[in-house]
């Protein structure tokens, strides 16, 4: 009986007043003392605690220490796990963030544009070489310069194009013109001329100038691509030969042919290239008129196509954005 470990001991009366009290969180169900039932002192018994019980004794004093739930909930809280599951934390770095790329603006600044070189002046062999005409004589000196394609009709008038074809030999198919590279856009160029009377010539050129437009955006395959519009035209009052590059708003100071161009062409940006013709000395109207329909001397012919030189240098630079 010495290894049980419910063995019961009994103790006299003198020694159980050396027992200690029992602790007041101590279930009484652990000691007990029987009624007395002859007058006698009762007789303590003792039962000592097994493991379990000591283990249940100390998580009844801790959970007495715990603080009574506020809630109205009267089950009590259950106990958080000794291992509790550990949060997905997203590594940290000391890289800092770099945001995506913006996607590339699809129009970017535009520095090159494809020219249309319209000149105006009186169609037809009467008015071919004349100083009104001095326009159309300067557009073909440089279609011709430049190797361009003949003057044919398009685009409601006379046109030239660059010759991108090139001779290529086989032994099969022995000579044949093939397309060459591709021209850069600030060097397609497009010599236009207008075949109606100077005083009417906007309608034409705005037509023309719409329908370029569209061929060109088609070549290039972008509906954005902005074209420039050039008029040639020649200037009275000014010395002949003299080159001046203006706004195609500016004053037309009197010039119709001007006038109608900046008539139909008011919601379109262009310019404007002067070739002076000079001027008689009488101011008359009819002195003025015979003066810039006659025909040109052989002299005045080759100052205006040495012109040409000044008119392609302001072309290149409305080209490349430069005006």
């Amino acid at each position: 009986m010495s290894n049980a470990p419910t063995r019961a001991h009994v103790a006299s009366p003198a020694a159980s007043t050396q027992i200690p009290a029992a602790d007041p969180e101590i279930p009484q169900s652990q000691s007990s003392t029987p009624e007395p039932t002859d007058g006698n002192p009762a007789i303590a018994i003792t039962i000592p605690f097994s493991r379990k019980e000591k283990r249940q004794q100390k998580k009844q004093q801790h959970d007495s220490a715990q603080p009574t739930p506020t809630n109205s909930d009267t089950e009590s809280p259950r106990k958080p796990p000794n291992n509790p599951p550990k949060k997905n934390r997203q590594p940290t770095s000391t890289t800092p963030s770099i945001p995506p790329p913006m996607p590339a603006a699809k129009n970017a600044l535009q520095t090159a544009y494809p020219l249309m070189i319209c000149s105006i002046g009186n169609p037809g062999s009467t008015y071919a070489n004349t100083m009104h005409s001095a326009g159309h004589i300067v557009t073909s000196y440089l279609a011709q310069r430049k190797a361009y394609k003949p003057f044919n009709k398009g685009l409601s008038g006379l046109v030239s194009k660059p010759n991108t074809t090139q001779i290529s030999f086989g032994i099969i198919q022995g000579f044949r013109r093939v397309e060459g590279a591709p021209i850069p856009v600030d060097e397609d160029w497009t010599f236009w001329q207008s075949t109606s009377l100077m005083n009417v010539s906007g309608r034409g050129v705005a037509k023309g100038y719409t329908e370029w437009l569209r061929q060109v955006r088609a070549k290039y395959g972008d509906a954005q691509l902005e074209g420039r519009l050039v008029v040639v035209h020649d200037e009275l009052e000014s010395a002949l030969g003299k080159v001046t590059i203006r706004d195609g708003t500016a004053s037309a100071k009197g010039h119709n042919g001007l006038k109608s161009c900046q008539a139909t062409l008011s919601r379109t940006k262009w310019w404007r290239v002067g070739v002076g013709i000079g001027r008689p000395e009488s101011r008359e109207p009819d002195v003025v008129a015979r003066y810039v329909l006659g025909k040109l001397g052989s002299g005045q012919k080759d100052v205006l196509e040495r012109s040409a030189v000044g008119v392609a240098k302001a072309l290149e630079e409305i080209a490349a954005g430069q005006k």
